[in-house]
């Protein structure tokens, strides 16, 4: 019978008494298991780092594909607001301040404010679609509070629930200093995963 090279049974040891032979038999078990664990627990550390980098690659294609669809969008460019950074269900816009964006009063203008929240929304929400599908906003609430003047803006959007058709998004935008952020805006977006839209 072939055994492991480590697993030894009491009747290999025919000179030693049988308490003895009882006890180094079970020591060669519990030695044979624990080899057969760490063989598992390489195993699996191995699929957990290919696990690991099919989602690294996974998320860089959501992010080259939002990337390319923000790029043709030319209002973004018009106003000159930038994608900050994309994740999975989540987006950021940068809006350097610009005095051509603002109301009477100096401070950014609200239309403004909604739609770099809405884009977000949006983005956050395409990154978790399919490859065939694109996002169109159905709904969407903004709440202005506060002012925000001679700093840069950032929307910062997530994805609250992700559904097949549905996704539901918060967004934040916020006035940023090099030290400080201060809460300009909340906004509740309602977004469709929508097969019928082509992008040109």
């Amino acid at each position: 019978m072939n055994r492991s090279p480590i697993f030894l049974h009491a009747s290999d040891l025919p000179h030693w008494g049988a308490p003895y032979r009882r006890v180094l038999s079970e020591f060669m078990l519990l030695l044979h298991i624990a080899v057969q664990v760490h063989r598992l627990r390489s195993a699996l550390s191995s699929r957990l780092i290919s696990i690991e980098d099919e989602k690294e690659k996974k998320l860089m294609s959501i992010s080259e594909t939002v990337r390319m669809g923000f790029s043709k969008q030319p209002f973004m460019k018009t106003i000159g607001a930038q994608l900050a950074s994309i994740g999975s269900g989540k987006c950021e816009i940068f809006l350097p301040f610009d005095a051509k964006l603002t109301q009477q009063h100096g401070f950014f203008h609200g239309g403004v404010i909604s739609t770099i929240a809405d884009n977000a929304a949006g983005f956050a929400a395409y990154s978790l679609m399919p490859e065939d599908c694109q996002p169109l906003s159905i709904e969407f609430k903004v709440s202005l509070l506060s002012v925000a003047t001679g700093k840069p803006l950032i929307a910062r959007a997530e994805v609250l629930k992700a559904g097949r058709k549905i996704f539901h998004v918060r967004c934040d935008v916020l006035s940023v200093g090099e030290d400080d952020e201060d809460l300009v805006a909340t906004a509740l977006a309602t977004i469709k995963c929508s097969k019928s839209v082509k992008e040109v």
